[in-house]
């Protein structure tokens, strides 16, 4: 096992040159290999914890604005119905108003009718007494002719 050792170029120093890397990485896993392992750790668990409190602050959002939306289309459905309410209201002072017009209207041309006609009447009176008159003295003016 020498000489195969020697073949190698493996002599004693070996062991010390093993106990030298063991003792410097013991050594070097003190000082650098965790606190490295703790930093990487502790950035995951961040980065993990992060993640979760994002993706919480996100299911509230959501639920925050599907509240929002259902308040908004229960508020529009409201509003709805005020402006139906108001239309029909409105709608129905206008039939008000215009009955109350139409009966007015009805009453100016009934009177207007019934001025026309005693208008019409005392006229009718006046050319018949006139007609009678105006036939007596053509008849007279005839019969003083002949």
């Amino acid at each position: 096992m020498d000489a195969i050792l020697n073949q190698l170029g493996i002599n004693s120093s070996i062991y010390v040159q093993f106990v030298v890397f063991i003792v410097f990485f013991l050594l070097a896993s003190q000082l650098f290999f965790k606190p490295m392992l703790k930093l990487f750790e502790y950035r995951n668990r961040r980065t993990v914890q992060d993640r979760e409190a994002a993706e919480k602050l996100m299911a509230e959002a959501n639920l925050k604005f599907e509240e929002y939306r259902q308040r908004l289309n229960h508020e529009r459905l409201q509003a709805r119905k005020q402006l139906d309410s108001l239309l029909l209201e409105v709608k129905k002072e206008e039939a008000a108003i215009l009955n109350a017009a139409r009966t007015e209207a009805k009453k100016i041309t009934q009177d207007a009718l019934e001025s026309a006609q005693q208008q019409k009447d005392k006229i009718t009176q006046s050319l018949k007494a006139e007609v009678d008159q105006i036939a007596k003295a053509i008849s007279e003016k005839l019969l003083s002719h002949k």
